[in-house]
C-alpha cells in the first residue's frame, strides 16, 4: 500500500499537537485506509538530519530534539513565569512606561528580581528616561510580549479602567491606587520623588 503526502501530513499534524506519544490505534482512527507503520516511517525519514526527529516512546510516536542538539535546546528552554512576574508584567503593560520605584509602589513589594527576569526574557525593555530630581529609567513591554499574547501592539491592550471591569478582573492590578495620570495609557507624572536610577538591561 502506497503512502500519500496527505497521510504523512495528517500524521505529522496529529503528532505535533498531541501532548503525549500518539499510538498506532489513535492514528488508525484518523487514517483508516493507511498503513500507519509505513506512514510513520516515511514521516521519520523526512526529519533525518534535522534538529528534531520522530521518536517511538511510551508506546507511540512523538517529536523529540535530536540527542546531539538537546543541550543547545535546553539553553533556550524557559520555564513558566511566576505569579509575581505575571502581575508585574500586567502592571507594566497597563500602566507603563513606569519607573522601577513606581512598579514597587503599585505592587507594594520588592520587584527588582522580577524586573530583571522579565528584561532577560525580552518581555519588557527600557523606555524613555524620566527627568526629575533624579533621572530614572522607565520600563515598557517589548515586542516579544505582543508576540506571546498575539497582540498587534500596545494599543490593543485594555485601558486600566477596562481592566477593572468584572469580565476582565483577572487582568486588573490589585491596588487601591489609581494611575497617576489622566490619560488611560499615559505615563505617571514626569517628576517622581521616589524614582531611582536603574541600569539598562544587559
Amino acid at each position: 500500500m502506497s503512502v500519500t503526502p496527505e497521510q504523512i501530513g495528517t500524521a505529522e499534524a496529529i503528532v505535533f499537537v498531541a501532548k503525549q506519544p500518539v499510538t498506532a490505534r489513535v492514528l488508525r482512527m484518523h487514517l483508516p485506509d493507511a498503513d500507519v507503520e509505513a506512514v510513520m516511517e516515511e514521516l521519520r525519514a523526512t526529519y533525518e538530519g534535522r534538529g528534531i526527529c520522530i521518536a517511538q516512546t511510551g508506546g507511540g510516536w512523538t517529536f523529540r530534539t535530536r540527542p546531539e542538539c538537546s543541550r543547545l535546546a535546553a539553553d533556550f528552554k524557559e520555564g513558566p513565569l511566576s505569579p509575581a512576574a505575571l502581575e508585574t508584567l500586567a502592571t507594566i503593560a497597563l500602566w507603563g512606561p513606569l519607573t522601577f520605584a513606581e512598579i514597587e509602589r503599585i505592587r507594594e513589594r520588592d520587584a527588582r528580581a522580577v524586573v530583571v527576569t522579565l528584561a532577560d526574557r525580552r518581555l519588557i525593555r527600557a523606555g524613555p528616561r524620566r527627568e526629575g530630581r533624579i533621572t530614572a529609567m522607565t520600563w515598557m513591554v517589548d515586542t516579544r510580549f505582543h508576540e506571546m499574547f498575539d497582540l498587534p501592539g500596545s494599543a490593543a491592550l485594555p485601558t486600566w479602567q477596562e481592566a477593572r471591569r468584572p469580565e476582565v478582573a483577572d487582568l486588573a492590578v490589585r491596588t487601591d491606587e489609581e494611575p497617576p495620570a489622566d490619560d488611560a495609557h499615559a505615563e505617571p507624572g514626569a517628576s517622581d520623588p521616589e524614582a531611582v536610577p536603574l541600569k539598562d538591561p544587559v
